[in-house]
């Protein structure tokens, strides 16, 4: 099982490698999803590579970000350029830049997201090319046994930061600032005060995932890389937690692993994930960010000071946060302490503090000091061989690897040189150490000069020749990369229609079909007793623009239930809306018109050359001038914009309960200082909400002003009934202006 590392700069890298990762993952200053990260350049990334690479260290580089069409030629220098360097592998997220990638022969890795969560979606990766699937956070050591059978590599997310729209699926930093997290400028609005019902807290605010103690269930349900979340954490961080997991796969964990974790960060406590830890667990509703290990509880509060009792070691230079009644009240660095007793008195501004405050420690400077100190090299073994009149010859050696060099031809020594050679010899050499080292000096003089200079070049040309072993190793598991399947010939033909209108019942579908649009139909509930009566609806008669949305989120018992589904109706509708590739997948099965919606994020032209589609809504982060780039696109118009997609229950969150007395009756809302966020369920064999814009998107009074919007038009009215679905594509039809406040989205301004 491989321990895949995160590598945000330089120092992370090296702490990865120093403590027992097997890869690491990291991204160039362009194209990769942490764009805050310090991340490294297409200048310096061979040098770092070829480090990790020493060390029979595998890199993978993210190109994980959506890229418009005017971006693809620098993409191509970037991807080349890694190559050239020695990636090990290419982790993707945009399907419109896979024939670049192929090109480059370099393994590739479906970025999670891409958002594949079950066999269906894998298989699909695999027909297009790709080695390795990174699944979505949400997947069940169910959904990752029926992976595994596909025959690809299986990559899961065992530590860190969760996002909690669905595998990274979101739009809310995009429509609330411009600045968008599929272009790896994330705002994390997540982690912000919402309210609820009356409630206020870290509504969106999920618990950092910890997987510690679940290394032998995921490798036992096929796993086969352990994948550590970080880029934008510290050198310390990636140190303690590689090195935990490093134990914890090599079963040597000590017990003291999971208190240095909680040090590292943590929010509130970790969560084990979807499919083990419910709701409550995966929120952490009352702390914003790192809160560590709790260490003590304050017993007394003096001017200027706190005694403390201690649960666990505090210590001058540790960083501590004082926690009440769940939330942080304050924090501080430990600059004097001493032992009153058996407290200990720790010198503070104690002004806001209060007996039985919660004391954690949050950085623990003793331990990333020991940290700092792990490093690791390659032993190799020295020979010096020298007699007088002869060439004096320095060979090293290191798995297997041999290297020599010459020098000048030896004069007759005057005394002893062993010594003063064996001295110059011990030295190390960049990630060299000498663990043996033979002398051979036959009454020869060997200038120190010399030997410095020999010793320089020997290492050299070790290091040379294991790199060279390396790269000969990737060319031959690299030849038999699969090429992606480009340009399938698979077109049904677009419907023609004027659009696309989402709708929630069969009234509504009447009224856009009635006005020239094919409806989509997004089903609530597939476990509702009522779904029966509405396929009967007349409506279904005839298949044609008939469009059934395959929910977002199908893992494996949703998959069954949706699959009875289709067994029974499929043959209502002409064809399917689909936002990932295991929707795609069901479509091509049922031998179904495809429509690609808006979560496959298609930002450019290519993507239309990859993916079997016969229609598609391009992204909503693209602006007039942008979507006008691409073939026919079909353009966002109107409707609430779906920001997230959550698999945890706001219900169960902020009204407790259990599932078998659900409380929802659809008017669930989060609220902040920009308005109301509507939240709508969706229910398979699980339940899923969909969270939206507060702001209705509507370009009616925009679309003369652009040319690109002279095709199909997309408009989610899943809220509305059949009378406001005839009135709104009349007031398209006729060139209306829109009613009340809405916005145009990124229609004018496009994304960072």
């Amino acid at each position: 099982m491989e321990l895949l590392a995160p590598a945000g700069n330089v120092e992370s890298l090296k702490a990865a490698v120093y403590n027992g990762a097997d890869a690491v993952y990291l991204g160039l200053d362009l194209f990769n999803a942490r764009a805050k990260a310090e991340n490294f350049t297409i200048e310096n990334i061979k040098e770092h590579i070829d480090f990790c690479h020493l060390f029979g260290v595998k890199v993978y580089i993210a190109f994980n970000t959506c890229v418009k069409d005017a971006e693809l030629p620098a993409l191509e220098r970037y991807v080349t350029a890694a190559a050239d360097a020695g990636a090990d592998a290419f982790i993707v997220t945009d399907l419109g830049a896979l024939e670049i990638f192929a090109k480059s022969k370099v393994p590739l890795h479906a970025s999670t997201q891409m958002g594949i969560h079950n066999a269906e979606g894998a298989k699909m990766a695999k027909e297009l090319g790709f080695s390795r699937v990174v699944l979505a956070r949400e997947c069940t050591i169910e959904d990752i046994r029926e992976v595994k059978k596909v025959g690809l590599e299986v990559e899961i997310f065992a530590h860190g930061a969760l996002c909690v729209s669905f595998s990274g699926g979101c739009l809310m930093s995009s429509f609330m600032s411009g600045d968008s997290g599929n272009r790896g400028r994330c705002n994390q609005p997540c982690r912000l005060k919402y309210s609820c019902n009356g409630r206020s807290g870290y509504l969106l605010s999920a618990a950092d995932l910890c997987l510690l103690d679940r290394v032998e269930e995921l490798r036992a349900a096929g796993a086969d890389s352990l994948k550590i979340e970080g880029r934008l954490k510290t050198a310390y961080y990636c140190a303690e937690v590689v090195s935990s997991y490093r134990a914890a796969i090599d079963g040597k964990l000590t017990g003291r692993e999971m208190p240095r974790l909680l040090r590292a960060f943590n929010r509130g406590g970790f969560t084990r994930g979807y499919g083990v830890d419910d709701t409550p667990r995966l929120m952490s509703v009352k702390i914003q960010n790192n809160v560590g290990e709790l260490s003590g509880v304050v017993r007394a509060v003096g001017r200027g000071y706190i005694d403390a009792e201690l649960k666990a070691e505090i210590a001058l230079g540790d960083g501590v946060k004082i926690v009440r009644g769940g939330e942080e009240v304050g924090g501080f660095t430990v600059e004097k302490a001493q032992w009153a007793g058996k407290l200990l008195r720790i010198s503070c501004k104690s002004g806001s503090l209060r007996e039985e405050d919660l004391i954690f420690v949050t950085f623990d400077r003793a331990r990333a000091e020991e940290l700092k100190k792990v490093k690791k090299s390659l032993p190799v073994r020295l020979t010096l061989t020298a007699a007088a009149g002869e060439r004096v010859k320095l060979k090293t050696s290191v798995s297997g690897v041999e290297a020599e060099v010459e020098g000048e031809v030896c004069e007759a020594a005057k005394s002893d040189q062993e010594q003063a050679c064996a001295d110059v010899l011990k030295k190390g050499y960049g990630e060299f150490t000498p663990a043996a080292t033979s002398i051979e000096i036959k009454n020869a003089f060997v200038p120190k000069s010399l030997l410095n200079e020999m010793r320089r070049r020997v290492y050299a040309e070790l290091c040379e020749k294991l790199l060279d072993n390396y790269n000969k190793n990737i060319l031959k598991r690299n030849s038999g990369a699969c090429v992606p399947a480009l340009g399938k010939e698979r077109s049904k033909g677009a419907l023609q229609v004027l659009g696309y209108v989402v709708c929630s019942s069969a009234e509504a579908m009447k009224a856009a079909k009635d006005a020239g649009y094919a409806a989509i139909l997004q089903i609530n509930d597939y476990m509702s007793k009522e779904l029966d009566i509405i396929m009967k609806n007349k409506i279904f008669d005839n298949n044609i623009g008939n469009i059934l949305a395959i929910p977002v989120v199908l893992r494996s018992a949703d998959m069954k239930v949706l699959r009875a589904f289709l067994q029974k109706y499929a043959e209502k509708f002409e064809g399917f809306y689909c936002e990932n590739l295991g929707a795609i997948a069901l479509a091509l099965e049922f031998d179904k018109k495809i429509v690609g919606g808006i979560g496959l994020n298609i930002y450019n032209s290519k993507c239309i050359n990859v993916l079997p589609l016969d229609d598609y809504v391009a992204s909503c982060e693209l602006s007039a001038k942008e979507l006008s780039s691409l073939p026919s696109p079909v353009i966002y118009a109107f409707g609430r914009v779906r920001l997230m997609t959550l698999t945890h229950c706001p219900v169960k969150l902020n009204f407790g309960g259990d599932c078998g007395k659900c409380r929802y009756d659809g008017g669930l809302e989060y609220a902040d200082r920009f308005g109301v966020y509507p939240l709508r369920r969706t229910r398979v064999a699980n339940c899923y909400f969909a969270l939206y814009n507060p702001a209705v998107t509507d370009i009616s009074a925009k679309m003369r002003l652009a040319p690109s919007f002279a095709g199909k038009i997309f408009l989610d009215m899943i809220e509305y009934g059949a009378d406001e679905v005839s009135y709104t594509l009349a007031r398209y039809k006729d060139g209306g202006a829109p009613e009340g406040a809405v916005t145009s989205g990124h229609l004018f301004r496009g994304v960072k």
